[in-house]
């Protein structure tokens, strides 16, 4: 295990966290995005799942702007973003992915961020590989019931309060940050949330949750089972998935 540092000694307001394994490229991409508004109000944590492609030695040349960072063996993406808010000294926790780009200014989020939130959310630009915008993710939340019949926010235009987030639940691999944010506006409502009308991230499509989409549909019934959705709901939800599955089946055959 590589350990640096503990970041800060007193709070700050934001704490970016960014995992990764294995992708020295991408990394190098996000550090570059968070480089130029890095400073007393920012702390940047990255946790590494023990990579072997360079990925260490890319984080040692940036302790510049890397202020606190591990590289050990983890659970999954989940796993190591509880590392990270374990590690985290911000008001406000911001997850972005290795490749992801910070675009918002801080100083355009300050006043917001100083507020009583429990989560402050935003515009996403979901990109290609050829960074080609295919469109803006983000709206203003008006419904709970929005979160259970599909995904309206990026979970990486999302900030959210580090004493009222707790930790991602393991028992998810895939959509754990749906799962979180559902319990924050279930617990504390939507009129304790706030929309930002700006884009926060360039955040680049064929994440994980894409690549595996059957499992990513399997936890969405696991959480509706969860939640007591009714079985009409639950229906609906199953036969889309199956719908694609066998889609996917007979291009395949």
């Amino acid at each position: 295990m590589f350990y640096v540092g503990e970041g800060r000694d007193v709070e700050t307001l934001l704490s970016i966290i960014t995992v990764v394994y294995n992708a020295a490229e991408d990394l190098r991409k996000t550090i570059a995005s968070v480089k130029p508004q890095h400073g007393d109000k920012l702390q940047f944590i990255v946790i590494d799942g023990a990579s072997t492609d360079g990925t260490v030695d890319l984080i040692k040349s940036h302790e510049d702007v890397v202020d606190c960072w591990i590289s050990e063996p983890d659970q999954g993406i989940y796993d190591a973003m509880n590392k990270g808010i374990a590690l985290s000294k911000g008001k406000y926790l911001l997850f972005l992915n290795a490749k992801d780009e910070l675009v918002a200014n801080l100083s355009d989020l300050e006043d917001v961020l100083s507020g009583d939130y429990v989560f402050v959310y935003g515009k996403a630009n979901m990109l290609e590989d050829d960074r080609r915008v295919v469109y803006v993710k983000g709206k203003p939340l008006n419904s709970l019931r929005k979160l259970l019949t599909g995904t309206p926010l990026c979970h990486q235009a999302i900030f959210y309060r580090r004493d009222l987030i707790g930790s991602y639940d393991l028992n998810y691999r895939i959509m754990a940050d749906r799962v979180l944010t559902h319990a924050l506006v279930e617990k504390y409502g939507l009129s304790k949330t706030f929309f930002i009308d700006l884009p926060i991230v360039n955040y680049f499509e064929g994440g994980f949750s894409r690549q595996n989409y059957e499992r990513w549909k399997r936890e969405e019934i696991q959480f509706l089972e969860c939640l007591g959705e009714n079985f009409l709901a639950l229906y609906k939800r199953i036969a889309f998935y199956f719908k694609k599955y066998f889609k996917k089946q007979f291009r395949v055959n």
